[in-house]
């Protein structure tokens, strides 16, 4: 007589391997939230560096002066200026929105150096008065920092952030929502 042998896993077996699935899963889900994080910021990093060039083509092309500033509505500038919550790109003479940008992941934060609250593009091009500097990051993460600075010149420039904006970038004291 042939010896029955049973075909499938034992419950042991696939309790086995649904404990190795899940402690593996526990393992890349951090790193996987890591790796999307990064990947907003870099798209976000992308899209004001975009806007900055926008404004300024915007003036120069139009022949007056255009506006790039921190928006809590999409319409109107903020006076807080908290560009966390997004920014627009407007003609400062026939106050038209040419550009938006809705308020930024949680995960991701904004802090500038004081000085300019907003960017104003002569139709030269030129962004006067002194340097500005944006930086953003990972909250809580200040080795993601990364530095947008526009010159007199009204061109913008990325750069690794200095350690001091790069902390107060990540510092959970940064503005939150």
């Amino acid at each position: 007589m042939p010896l029955y042998r049973p075909h499938g896993f034992t419950w042991t077996e696939l309790l086995a391997v649904l404990a190795v699935t899940g402690i593996l899963a526990s393992i890349a889900l951090p790193a996987l939230g890591e790796a999307l994080a990064r990947h907003r910021l870099r798209a976000t990093t992308d899209a004001l560096m975009e806007a900055l060039a926008q404004a300024r083509a915007t003036a120069v092309r139009r022949n007056h002066p255009t506006v790039l500033c921190a928006s809590r509505d999409g319409r109107a500038c903020s006076p807080s200026a908290d560009w966390t919550w997004g920014w627009i790109g407007r003609d400062k003479e026939s106050r038209t929105v040419f550009e938006s940008m809705e308020p930024l992941d949680d995960k991701l934060s904004i802090v500038r150096r004081p000085g300019r609250q907003a960017f104003t593009f002569d139709p030269n091009g030129t962004c006067s008065a002194s340097n500005q500097t944006i930086t953003l990051c990972v909250r809580g993460r200040p080795t993601t920092a990364v530095s947008i600075v526009v010159a007199n010149s009204g061109r913008a420039r990325r750069k690794t952030a200095v350690p001091e904006d790069a902390a107060a970038c990540a510092s959970p004291l940064s503005r939150k929502r």
